[in-house]
C-alpha cells in the first residue's frame, strides 16, 4: 500500500511538473513572438473587424501551426477557419512580410488582385484601412472590376489614386 501511494504521489509531482513546463513554453513562445508574428496578428484582427484577437503558433508534433484566437476566446487552427477568414489570413501574412520586408529593403510594389471578393463590406473596409497602411512602405496596386469596392477605397483613403482601364470586346 504504502508502495503504491510513492508511485502515485511521483506520479503526481512528475505530471505537475510537466504541466508546470509547458505552461512556462507556452508564456515564453507568447512572449518572444516575433516581429512578423505580431504584425501578422494585428493585421488578421483588423481584417476580420475584431471577430479574432490574434494569431499564435503552437506545437503540432514536430512542427508548429498557427492558431486565430477569436474574441470570445475560441480558437481556430488555420486549416479550420472558413475560405474567406483562410484568405484574410494568408493577407494577413503577405502585410506583415512585405512590412518587414520593406524596413530594411527597398521595396517592389505590392499587388493584390481582386483579394476582396469573398470578404463582406465591413472586412473589406478594414482590409481598405491595412492597404493604407502598407502604402506607407511602398507601392500598393489593388486591382478589381467591383464598382463598390473601388468607392469604398476612394471614400475611406482620401490619397489613393484610381486608374480605369478600358474595357475589351
Amino acid at each position: 500500500c504504502l508502495e503504491i501511494e510513492e508511485k502515485a504521489i511521483d506520479y503526481v509531482r512528475l505530471r505537475a511538473g510537466v504541466l508546470a513546463a509547458s505552461r512556462a513554453l507556452s508564456r515564453y513562445r507568447e512572449y518572444h513572438q516575433s516581429s512578423m508574428m505580431q504584425a501578422a496578428s494585428e493585421a488578421f484582427t483588423q481584417i476580420t473587424n475584431d471577430r479574432y484577437v490574434r494569431l499564435q503558433s503552437q506545437p503540432a508534433g514536430s512542427t508548429e501551426e498557427l492558431v486565430a484566437v477569436e474574441r470570445d476566446g475560441g480558437s481556430k487552427v488555420a486549416n479550420q477557419l472558413s475560405k474567406g477568414t483562410s484568405f484574410q489570413l494568408y493577407l494577413a501574412l503577405r502585410a506583415a512580410g512585405y512590412r518587414e520586408y520593406a524596413t530594411t529593403r527597398p521595396t517592389l510594389p505590392f499587388i493584390a488582385d481582386d483579394i476582396l471578393e469573398t470578404f463582406d463590406n465591413p472586412r473589406s473596409s478594414r482590409t481598405f484601412e491595412v492597404l493604407a497602411e502598407m502604402a506607407k512602405f511602398g507601392q500598393v496596386v489593388y486591382l478589381t472590376h467591383h464598382g463598390h469596392l473601388r468607392d469604398m477605397a476612394v471614400k475611406l483613403i482620401p490619397s489613393v489614386r484610381v486608374h480605369e482601364l478600358p474595357t475589351t470586346g
